[in-house]
């Protein structure tokens, strides 16, 4: 278009660059969620290895009881690395489901709390849409599943290794 027309008449832009401002602004929040997301994930990381030792000093005796009856200490690790997994699993699904939820019915929910607050959350004027853009990248979603799977996962493996190395008569005289 710009060689059609002579030089100083017309100025022609893309809306990129006509809108530079707020997709640098999206993608600065775009960042920030990403590493807010993955905070979230970690303090939820540390809350199971908390979690999983306070089950670990609580069943000691259990731990104790289980060593000698025959239990080895890979099998009363399993025990623990296998929770957190299904744990991790459990937790991991019931969040990509509830945030597809979210994803799917983001505009309703602006809606309510627009009403509830009494002042336009997603404001069209500034947005330039009617309704907010969603876009849900099945590998994003799927890198996060995992992560988080992965995450329950190694904040069992201390306190599995603590239950593993329990000596039998030592877990049994102090509890």
């Amino acid at each position: 278009l710009q060689g059609a027309f002579p030089p100083g008449v017309v100025t022609i832009r893309t809306w990129e660059e006509k809108k530079g401002m707020l997709l640098s602004a999206v993608e600065m929040e775009t960042s920030i969620l990403n590493v807010l997301l993955f905070l979230i994930i970690t303090v939820a990381g540390f809350g199971i290895l908390a979690i999983f030792y306070m089950i670990v000093v609580e069943k000691t005796r259990d731990i104790g009881i289980l060593k000698s009856l025959g239990a080895s200490s890979n099998g009363v690790m399993s025990i623990f690395l296998y929770y957190g997994l299904a744990l991790g699993i459990v937790g991991s699904s019931a969040g990509v489901v509830l945030g597809l939820l979210f994803v799917k019915y983001i505009n309703p929910i602006e809606d309510g709390l627009s009403w509830l607050t009494g002042r336009k959350v997603f404001d069209e004027k500034l947005y330039e849409f009617f309704e907010i853009p969603t876009y849900v990248n099945p590998v994003m979603v799927i890198f996060v599943a995992f992560g988080a799977i992965a995450i329950a996962v190694l904040a069992s493996i201390l306190p599995a290794r603590r239950a593993a190395r329990l000596h039998p008569v030592r877990a049994l005289r102090f509890e």
